[in-house]
């Protein structure tokens, strides 16, 4: 098996994963202990949309120059040098986490749908701050 069909399994394997947590994460024995608020959505919003920009900005000043495009054909694991892809993979992530949970809604209490929101708050920042890396840094981007 080539790494290319490596990668694009362990993706799908991981995208089934993720729903299935988040869906298993707003079961009221999970929200329990949990005490999210709106302040803390909205910091964790606003610091998820800023996070891409500063991750981008490390690469650069480690002398990165040019970004990959991601794709399916190469690991998340590259923060600092490849740092497009392990974005992506973490949108995609928090997005299908939050798609799970969504399918858990009717079986949760007041907690879990401030959990949900937090999900919410976590992958729409990540999607808003991923756009803003592709306009701030446009001409790096190969």
């Amino acid at each position: 098996m080539n790494t290319q069909r490596l990668w694009a399994a362990i993706y799908i394997i991981g995208a089934a994963l993720a729903l299935w947590g988040g869906y298993q994460s707003l079961s009221p024995e999970e929200t329990a202990q949990t005490n999210s608020d709106w302040i803390f959505v909205s910091i964790t919003f606003v610091l998820t949309c800023l996070f891409p920009l500063g991750a981008m900005a490390y690469s650069r000043g480690i002398g990165v120059h040019e970004f990959r495009r991601p794709s399916l054909d190469r690991h998340p694991f590259g923060w600092w040098r490849d740092t497009l892809q392990p974005l992506r993979i973490s949108v995609v992530s928090a997005a299908l986490y939050f798609l799970g949970a969504l399918f858990a809604l009717p079986h949760t209490d007041h907690r879990g749908l401030m959990i949900l929101w937090f999900y919410a708050a976590l992958a729409l920042g990540l999607f808003i701050g991923e756009r803003l890396v592709y306009v701030v840094h446009r001409a790096r981007i190969a």
